[in-house]
């Protein structure tokens, strides 16, 4: 009964520590990318959107496998973009997703055109991780996002979170995100603008980390346990009884 015990015990931690990740966690916000950096802690990469413009980007869709020719600007070829993110936007009208170079950015950046759907969460740029991730973060501009804007968080346990942040110059000024777990699976941001939705560059993010595991996969793991410790117990009992 004893052994029986200790195992109602493991499982009964799985489905705490499965309840308690449904809850989602606490983003702590940075207005400096070296405190940012230093608080991650891990290795990161830098997507800067290279040095040319590509636009509009049709598809809606950006990533390390785009293979596509805009009307102006250079061929995107699969490997252009740094791997384990995809960004994308609802499929619009005009320049309505672009890689563009210039108006106070270095290099060139992602952003849209779109009056007749900016300024709100229909033209929103959402960025969805590989694998969950710990934190991330960019630069942007009040020229591009208005005065702030939104950002809605998803976890991996299927929760999220929204903030408002204030974007206080046409300067570009980096803003990032970390979680008290590696468990963000997606974000999505939109400001205030008149004419655009959205403007990032350097979008800096972990590099590859390990999926974080559904709630239910840690209670069918306990339970995988408890089975296979309980036929294990009940082979030793009976050996015993044989003895």
């Amino acid at each position: 009964m004893k052994v029986l015990a200790r195992i109602w015990a493991v499982v009964a931690m799985g489905a705490l520590l499965a309840e308690q990740g449904a809850v989602g966690d606490t983003i702590t916000t940075y207005s400096d990318s070296s405190s940012f950096t230093t608080a991650m802690g891990v290795p990161l990469y830098v997507e800067d959107f290279g040095n040319s413009t590509a636009y509009p980007i049709t598809t809606g869709i950006l990533n390390s496998q785009t293979n596509f020719t805009p009307k102006n600007g250079i061929h995107i070829t699969p490997g252009t973009i740094l791997p384990g993110v995809t960004y994308s936007t609802p499929i619009g009208t005009g320049n309505f997703f672009n890689i563009d170079e210039g108006l106070y950015f270095t290099g060139a950046f992602l952003d849209n055109s779109s009056p007749s759907t900016s300024g709100n969460s229909h033209s929103a740029l959402t960025v969805t991780f590989d694998n969950a991730v710990k934190g991330f973060g960019f630069d942007t501009s009040e020229f591009f996002m208005g005065s702030s804007f939104q950002i809605t968080f998803q976890f991996a346990s299927g929760s999220s979170s929204t903030q408002t942040v204030a974007v206080m110059s046409n300067t570009p000024q980096f803003v990032g995100f970390i979680s008290s777990a590696t468990d963000i699976v997606s974000a999505s941001l939109y400001g205030n603008n008149d004419f655009h939705s959205f403007g990032i560059d350097n979008f800096t993010y972990s590099q590859s980390a390990a999926a974080v595991p559904e709630p239910s996969s840690i209670v069918s793991g306990g339970l995988a346990c408890l089975i296979g410790a309980l036929g294990a117990w009940r082979v030793r009992r009976g050996r015993s009884r044989e003895d």
